[in-house]
């Protein structure tokens, strides 16, 4: 509110007196530098420019009415648009403050109040659109300099105004998505603990990432990604309800507080909800996208009292579900710190084992059941830390994927399987074909297929000899760009084969398409064939589907004589597990072929 220096009498000299703009209801001009200043009661003088006092005053509610009258629109009661009347004060009253009908241009008065309901974001007649041509069209019809410079200052000051309040929602809002950001979370997490203090409601915060979305940014492109992004915020804002808040938190992390719960069990039923988010594609640019969330849920008071112990323990649990293998929540425990920490230490010395030389290349061998001779192998790696001993893959393979060091992993694998196999080769063993896993994020680098023709030119490994194994989720994501690789890597005369095949989104009508070489049977279907009849009849399905499709079929993790029987039976072609051979070192494998080992098939 502008305070304004005044006199009772106008001359010089006289003691200046400060009122509060709020208090004036109308200012006329006697003289260029002289206008007298009209509260409800009284009147005072003020020597200042007449053609600048609206827009000093313009954010306090004075509008110009013609070039001698300006009133506080604050202070209007009613327009008498017959009598050209404005009342300043209560309508009617004999001592009612009025701007004089002889002064007011009633036109004028009209386009004003217009100018400033459309113009005005507060106001339900906000219309931008409009704003715009009564303005183009007032100007056009108005020859008067000072209407003229009011119209001009009502849309100056709009104008500032609505920047000022774009700088506002920007400050408070995720430029991307157009979400809340973290500033405004912090602010309302902040507001409802003390709510929540004071009425002992629960709250959750929940936690959010979405998996492997690095794929879609390296293979499509960071545009891509952003679209996918503001596709998903539009739905979250939808699901969220009025009273909570969801907020960007930064790349593909979301975050939602869920306020005034009163059972903890609110908080998992809305959380079981978000896959439901996902369960149609993404269709961009006609790519259809699939993806799933890992999600953390921390709870007050249980969790934590305070706003950032809230949001770490939301985060990892949050990473719990990433260990767990995404897709998936879970509350936060107070054992997951220790976890956390572990993990912490976990990541740390992984990034320095390729460097270090710490990782081995284990070889499992793949059994051809037409004759019990092994055909070839599948690479597996192994870190052997100098401390720690073996670490298991189950350990460091999802976090090396969740960082990205599955691609330097991944690709050291790759040349180290084929140099080996030729090696063999060289030393006189019988062809072997080396089957080597390819993780998503692998996959999708965009010169993948130049990185298998280095590794086979630099061992001088035939390309038939190199199998790439892919999970059919990848297979099913980004099928434009699958389909393009897949007919690139046959072109070089590499075989494919499509591992877990069974666990992920069913994908048997892709399997002609990538013509690929052989379909690998999940393990988790082998491991109860012989005690389960729905597995086993899904068993007996796929291998029957594989040979109508003149396909290979391999079954994984076979561990009894029992199973081994029960695929001979159905006329599996291929298998491995320890029923023949666990994973093992390069000198043991050389061994074992060198021996010429078989699996005694009846």
């Amino acid at each position: 509110m502008q305070k304004i220096p005044v006199t009772r009498d106008g001359k010089r000299g006289s003691e200046l007196l400060v009122i509060d703009a709020g208090d004036v209801v109308k200012i006329n001009r006697i003289r260029e530098r002289e206008v007298i200043i009209h509260t409800k009661d009284e009147q005072f003088y003020l020597d200042f420019s007449f053609d600048s006092l609206e827009e000093w005053l313009f954010e306090d509610g004075f509008r110009l009415l013609d070039n001698t009258n300006i009133v506080n629109m604050n202070h209007v009661q009613s327009y008498d648009s017959k009598k050209g009347t404005v009342y300043l004060t209560s309508d009617y009253r004999p001592h009612a403050k009025t701007a004089s009908a002889a002064r007011i241009h009633k036109e004028h008065i009209e386009n004003a109040v217009q100018l400033i309901k459309t113009g005005d974001y507060s106001s339900t007649e906000h219309n931008p659109e409009l704003h715009e041509e009564l303005f183009a069209k007032i100007i056009s019809a108005t020859s008067d300099y000072h209407l003229l410079r009011s119209y001009a200052t009502i849309r100056a000051v709009n104008e500032r105004k609505r920047a000022e309040e774009k700088i506002v929602h920007m400050a408070y809002h995720d430029l991307l998505t157009n979400l809340p950001n973290r500033l405004m979370f912090d602010n309302k997490l902040k507001a409802q603990f003390e709510e929540s203090q004071r009425n002992g409601s629960m709250m959750a915060i929940v936690f959010f990432d979405l998996d492997r979305f690095k794929v879609i940014n390296d293979t499509l492109g960071h545009h891509v990604g952003d679209q996918l992004l503001q596709l998903l915020a539009r739905k979250l804002q939808v699901y969220v309800a009025e009273k909570d808040i969801v907020a960007r938190f930064g790349g593909d992390e979301f975050i939602i507080l869920l306020t005034n719960l009163t059972h903890i069990d609110e908080a998992s039923q809305f959380a079981a909800g978000i896959p439901d988010l996902f369960k149609e594609p993404f269709v961009i640019e006609g790519h259809e996208l699939f993806v799933t969330a890992s999600i953390g849920i921390s709870m007050y008071p249980h969790d934590g009292q305070e706003a950032e112990t809230l949001l770490k323990n939301a985060d990892i649990a949050m990473y719990r579900s990433k260990e767990k293998g995404g897709n998936a929540y879970h509350y936060y425990k107070p054992d997951m710190n220790k976890r956390s920490m572990q993990r912490l230490n976990l990541e740390i010395h992984l990034r320095k084992a390729l460097k270090r030389g710490e990782f081995d290349v284990y070889y499992q061998p793949l059994v051809d059941l037409s004759n019990g001779a092994v055909f070839g192998m599948e690479s597996l790696v192994r870190w052997r830390h100098p401390e720690w001993g073996l670490v298991s893959p189950a350990e460091f393979i999802p976090l090396a994927e969740e960082t990205g060091l599955i691609v330097p992993i991944g690709n050291w694998v790759l040349k180290q399987s084929c140099l080996q196999n030729k090696a063999w080769l060289q030393m006189g063993y019988s062809p072997l074909i080396v089957s080597v896993n390819i993780s998503a994020i692998q996959f999708h680098q965009q010169n993948f297929v130049q990185i298998v023709t280095e590794a086979l030119e630099e061992s001088g490994l035939a390309p038939d000899q190199l199998c790439l194994e892919i999970t059919e989720n990848i297979a099913m994501n980004n099928l434009p760009y699958i389909t393009e690789t897949m007919q690139r890597l046959r072109a070089l005369g590499v075989r494919i084969s499509i591992d877990d095949f069974g666990t992920g989104y069913s994908s048997l009508s892709y399997l002609k398409r990538f013509r690929v070489h052989t379909l690998k049977i999940d393990q988790s279907f082998i491991r109860d064939i012989t005690s389960d009849e729905d597995n086993a009849a899904i068993v007996t399905a796929l291998i029957a589907m594989s040979h109508r499709l003149k396909i290979k079929s391999l079954a994984e993790g076979v561990e009894t004589k029992e199973q081994l029987d029960f695929l001979i039976t159905q006329g599996c072609d291929e298998i491995q597990g320890y029923v023949f051979s666990k994973p093992m070192p390069a000198p043991d494998f050389e061994l074992l072929i060198k021996e010429n080992k078989h699996l005694y098939v009846n």
